[in-house]
């Protein structure tokens, strides 16, 4: 048998890549092609790309019409970074050793592989697709190939598919301009990028200060804490897109939601003494509960974001406020169900409720959190956690 993987951000699917991979099959005689929306991708870190689940979402949509096209959640389920090599070995087990496995990608990247984590085994772990369009400087990248053969043993194959000249930034940008994609992705990929309003929130954010940040809150935070961070920010600017809220706020809130967390108690009370910020009986008792306070501080004072509905969604996202915003209701929820969270039950029905009713999945996230402190930890909560039952108990 074979299967042809095809690997990408999807951001969104296009018409070039159902060519590419219906061109792959035809002419290598392949049973399957696989396509893998990358998950957290080294080469995207800090870019601010669509969520994962509706890029995956696109993809199925795009592929359902092809009966020998199939979609993946492999990467998009796998906590932590995104690499081919740990795709391929687990496709490997997952189809066994009779499976001929062949990677399709671009030429620009057959020319970067070497870079890639454990390249020189991934070479000999399946067959590489390089494909082109034509005009591409094809000579220089079969010396390439050729020179990869020979050094790694490696088995590359290369194909020139149809100039299309679509690419997934452009369709991005054309959105954001409200100019047509139609014809460049499949109709119902179209639909659901209107439906969900992707691309239409302008990007503030610079690129280089979005990597700033990250690089920022990695250094700060503990391995553990910051794979936790991650999730967050992926699942706050996954229901940002969903509820059209900017991503860019969810984005940057979700990023220092949890800055203090590993502050030590008597340190977060000298900066709380210290800087003013005001605390009630209970969270001087508990100040496990006070770092999202203190997040919020820092964000404002060490890189001037004077956003209240960012700083407030930070400082509440602990135990809550009464009348939060749709961002303070995003962080506090993407905070409980982000997907390396360990099950435990209702977490399904909060995220599921999160994606369409914030208020409801509120209630249940409030109700499932006091019996949990309560009930099982026989511990305390916060006086404001009925008042918040009683409000979100009304939608």
């Amino acid at each position: 048998m074979k299967i042809a993987i095809m690997g990408g951000t999807f951001d969104p699917i296009h018409m070039g890549h159902l060519v590419t991979a219906e061109a792959v099959r035809h002419e290598f005689k392949i049973d399957e092609v696989l396509f893998v929306p990358t998950g957290n991708p080294p080469h995207k870190a800090g870019m601010g790309i669509t969520p994962a689940e509706q890029r995956y979402l696109m993809t199925v949509l795009a592929t359902a019409a092809n009966a020998h096209f199939n979609v993946s959640r492999i990467e998009i389920d796998r906590k932590g970074t995104t690499y081919t090599i740990d795709t391929i070995k687990e496709l490997r087990t997952l189809y066994g050793p009779d499976t001929q496995l062949y990677f399709i990608t671009g030429a620009d990247a057959v020319h970067e592989i070497l870079t890639w984590k454990n390249s020189e085994e991934l070479l000999q772990m399946c067959t590489f697709v390089a494909v082109t369009r034509p005009g591409y400087k094809k000579q220089q990248l079969i010396t390439h190939i050729d020179e990869l053969r020979s050094q790694y043993h490696s088995s590359i194959k290369f194909l020139e598919v149809p100039a299309l000249a679509i690419s997934s930034s452009d369709i991005r940008a054309r959105v954001k301009n409200e100019a047509p994609i139609k014809y460049l992705v499949t109709s119902a990929v179209e639909n659901y990028i209107y439906k969900h309003k992707l691309y239409t929130h302008p990007v503030s954010l610079n690129k280089g200060l979005i990597t700033k940040m990250s690089e920022y809150v990695r250094r700060i935070l503990s391995e553990k804490r910051y794979e936790h961070t991650k999730g967050v920010v992926e699942m706050a600017t996954e229901l940002a897109n969903l509820h059209n809220i900017s991503t860019d706020k969810a984005f940057i809130a979700a990023l220092f939601h949890d800055i203090a967390k590993e502050m030590h108690m008597q340190e977060a009370l000298a900066i709380c003494e210290n800087e003013g910020i005001v605390l009630d009986e209970f969270e001087r008792e508990h100040p496990h509960i006070i770092h999202g306070k203190i997040g919020a501080l820092l964000l404002e004072k060490e890189w001037g974001i004077h956003d209240q509905d960012i700083l407030n969604s930070i400082r509440s996202h602990t135990i809550g406020r009464e009348h939060m915003t749709d961002l303070e209701k995003i962080i506090y929820l993407a905070d409980m169900v982000e997907r390396g969270r360990k099950p435990y039950p209702g977490i399904e029905e909060i995220r599921r409720l999160a994606k369409y009713d914030l208020n409801k999945a509120m209630y249940i996230a409030l109700t499932r959190s006091k019996d949990y402190v309560v009930n099982h930890q026989k511990q305390s909560m916060h006086p404001i956690t009925d008042i918040l039952i009683k409000e979100y108990a009304l939608y």
